[in-house]
């Protein structure tokens, strides 16, 4: 039976990912030109002003976002029969907020931006290509280095604010999927059913 949805679709989200879902995202952007870029991103933190992940800058995302900063984001769970799916503007964080989400990563995860900081000055448009086994030099370089364990420069954290979100939940043999929209209304939300 799908549950009945209302209130704040980001404490319904958050609800869901705490009763076992998986917080990986898909998030969308596209450039200048509308050209669409999306990639699997791990979200950190769920709250009333949007959803958090962090990320390199400057990188596919950080550039779309400077030129077009609508954005949109879809968690999935198949093993559930439920879908998520946000649209709203997307912005980089401030430093301090960067530098504290950075301390809450998983090590590899700081170590990857390390290497990532330190193949910067290599990466050329249009490919960004960096030569082979560089991406291992930089990731061991960085495990030895103590200076690891901040935040590299090129760290930033993105927060999606939506302000329309869709859930969907599959039906059965006997009954329809339903989708439930929530549209920012002023300083909250309204909601209402939509064809799925």
């Amino acid at each position: 039976m799908p549950e009945l949805l209302s209130g704040d679709p980001l404490s319904v989200l958050a609800r869901w990912i705490a009763a076992g879902e998986h917080q990986t995202m898909t998030f969308a952007t596209a450039d200048a030109d509308g050209v669409p870029h999306a990639r699997t991103v791990l979200v950190t933190v769920i709250d009333p002003d949007g959803v958090r992940f962090h990320s390199s800058t400057p990188t596919t995302k950080t550039r779309d976002l400077a030129a077009n900063p609508r954005a949109s984001a879809v968690f999935y769970w198949p093993g559930h029969a439920r879908q998520v799916v946000l649209e709203g503007i997307a912005a980089e964080l401030d430093a301090e907020t960067s530098r504290e989400g950075y301390r809450t990563q998983a090590r590899q995860l700081q170590l990857i931006a390390w290497a990532y900081h330190a193949l910067l000055p290599q990466l050329r448009p249009p490919d960004y290509a960096v030569p082979p086994g560089a991406v291992e030099e930089a990731f061991d370089a960085a495990a030895a280095d103590p200076a690891s364990r901040e935040a590299p420069p090129s760290w930033t954290t993105i927060r999606l604010e939506p302000d329309r979100v869709d859930f969907w939940q599959a039906g059965t043999e006997s009954s329809p999927s339903t989708k439930t929209r929530f549209v920012r209304d002023g300083d909250g939300w309204r909601h209402f059913p939509v064809l799925p």
